[in-house]
Formats: C-alpha cells, structure tokens, sequence
C-alpha cells in the first residue's frame, strides 16, 4: 500500500472537509470518511503511519486521523476483549429458501 497516496488523499478528504464543515466539526468528518470509505487495509495503512509521527499530513487531516486512531484504539480493545469473552456473534446468513 503506497502510503504516499493515502497521506495525499487524505490531505485532499481533509481540505475538503476545512471547507464544508465548521472547524470543530471537520476532523470528526474526515475520521467519518475514512471509516465509511476506506477499505480496511486502507486505514490500517493509515493508522500506522500515524502511529508513526504521520509525515506529510495537514493540521485537519491529522486530527481526523487522530480520531480515527482512537476509535481504533478503543474499539480494537473491546472487541478483542468479546472475542476472547466469547462474545456476541453475528448468525451466519446463507442463502434465502
């Protein structure tokens, strides 16, 4: 995964979203883009290069980012935490009779 290209276009999803939405409200839609828009190894990708000081990012793009890496953050806890637990599984859907 070239990350050069996913910093590029998220620098792109990120002046878009300075533009459209007020201040405080673009970094929670950049993060909102990436997670309805990005595949999964797209963000994965992303979160990494984060992880890693986020080189090239904007301002914008890397507090949207940073969103996303604490959802992650979060969310990758708990659901690890279900699995383990034998938490709640979605039933296996088949075909229809």
């Amino acid at each position: 995964m070239n990350v050069d290209h996913l910093v590029k276009m998220a620098n792109e999803i990120g002046m878009f979203f300075a533009g459209a939405s007020p201040p405080e409200q673009a970094p929670r839609d950049i993060a909102t883009h990436l997670r309805r828009y990005w595949e999964p190894r797209m963000r994965e990708a992303m979160l990494s290069h984060f992880k890693q000081g986020g080189a090239g990012l904007t301002d914008v793009a890397r507090s949207g980012v940073a969103l996303l890496a604490a959802e992650a953050d979060k969310g990758g806890t708990a659901a690890a935490g279900a699995a383990a637990a034998g938490g709640p599984r979605r039933p296996a859907q088949g075909p229809s009779a």
